[in-house]
């Protein structure tokens, strides 16, 4: 029969190490006073060992503490889980790490660099087994730095400077990929409509994207005019936070703008900057009583599943979502298997692995468009 009995306070000091006066004011949660967690996990641990009369209150708060540090346990760090793009990688980890009896915890930041920060901090309180970012980070410095402790794996950008293991897109591949089948449909007027836009790190896919589209098409119309508009909706973090279907609604609202401009009705083909965006884009040129292909051509980036359905027949660019989020969780299995607590990253050790961009062309029809005049 199992049974508890009182030990002294000297006998908790001997086993943990810890004072008497601190064992005691912890074991009766003095209020007031404050000690960290380890300091805390070894007083009650000893006191449990040596069969010390614990309340039902101080159980519970021991319980809590055991999971301070949590095992078998990746975060996987995104911008939102509204985009596919991120939900499916989401899910492919998830996949993964599931047979090998690893948890996740899904964390959005909405681009937020404060917030970023802070969850990381949170995560590495907790001891999590290995950190998964979708996006480049809003901080790459302190995520270099957690890097040297725990696996981080990023999936991003291949032409980022960054010290880390990075699982690689060519954003810029893929702008010179839609750039040279557009040119080839016959395209010479097309608008670029894009979220915020910008040569920083966490922005680099989509400022790559459009500067492989720019570039491309100087290339090919030396000798013939063409006009590439550029419209961008500036995104901060508050913004997407309180917007689940915000992507949608940029592409909406931008591609209206073009089509109520008259100084625009040479436009026969939009680009979003993802796929979320270009399914606005579509939307705005259905309800407007226009045709795609036959009015428009419409392109996006990362072929999400919707982007294959018959009704919408997206062109877009591959990137490999699912074969991506489960090359993370294996690169992450792999760092924690070499080492159970601490992964040290030095130069020779960065690891980084390219996906090859190709284009998904839904779009075959080769005609010199005009603007219908309808809806105008």
């Amino acid at each position: 029969m199992s049974y508890y009995y009182k030990v002294k306070l000297k006998v908790i000091e001997n086993d943990s190490g810890v004072s008497v006066s601190s064992v005691s004011m912890i074991l009766n949660k003095r209020e007031g006073v404050s000690f960290s967690n380890e300091t805390v996990e070894k007083v009650l641990s000893s006191a449990k060992k040596l069969g010390y009369e614990i309340s039902s209150s101080q159980k519970e708060w021991y319980t809590c503490l055991q999971y301070s540090k949590i095992r078998k346990v990746y975060c996987y760090f995104c911008p939102n889980i509204s985009n596919s793009y991120y939900s499916t990688i989401a899910q492919s980890i998830e996949q993964a790490a599931y047979q090998k009896g690893f948890k996740t915890l899904i964390i959005t930041t909405f681009r937020d660099e404060a917030l970023e920060k802070e969850f990381l901090q949170d995560m590495i309180k907790l001891h999590v087994s290995g950190i998964v970012f979708t996006m480049m980070p809003q901080c790459p410095q302190f995520l270099e730095k957690v890097a040297k402790k725990y696996p981080v794996i990023v999936i991003g950008d291949k032409t980022t400077d960054i010290d880390l293991n990075v699982i690689e897109t060519s954003n810029y591949t893929a702008g010179v990929l839609m750039a040279e089948h557009l040119y080839e449909l016959g395209h010479r007027n097309i608008a670029f409509l894009t979220t915020t836009i910008g040569k920083s790190l966490s922005l680099a896919m989509r400022y790559q994207r459009l500067k492989a589209i720019q570039n491309t098409y100087k290339k090919l119309c030396m000798n013939e005019p063409y006009n590439i508009i550029v419209k961008e909706s500036k995104i901060d973090p508050e913004l997407e936070r309180k917007n689940i279907f915000l992507e949608h609604g940029v592409g909406y609202q931008l591609c209206n703008e073009c089509l109520d401009d008259r100084n625009l009705a040479n436009l026969t083909a939009f680009i979003g900057n993802n796929d979320m965006v270009s399914y606005g884009i579509m939307d705005a040129i259905l309800k407007k009583g226009y045709q795609i292909p036959d009015d428009f051509s419409v392109c996006g980036f990362d072929n999400d599943f919707a982007s294959s359905l018959l009704p919408i027949s997206l062109t877009t660019v591959e990137h490999y979502m699912e074969d991506k989020g489960k090359k993370a969780f294996d690169m992450i299995y792999e760092k924690i298997q070499e080492k159970d607590d601490f992964f040290v990253q030095d130069d020779k050790c960065v690891i980084r692995i390219e996906y090859k961009s190709k284009l998904i062309s839904r779009d075959s029809t080769n005609v010199a468009r005009t603007r219908k005049n309808i809806n105008l």
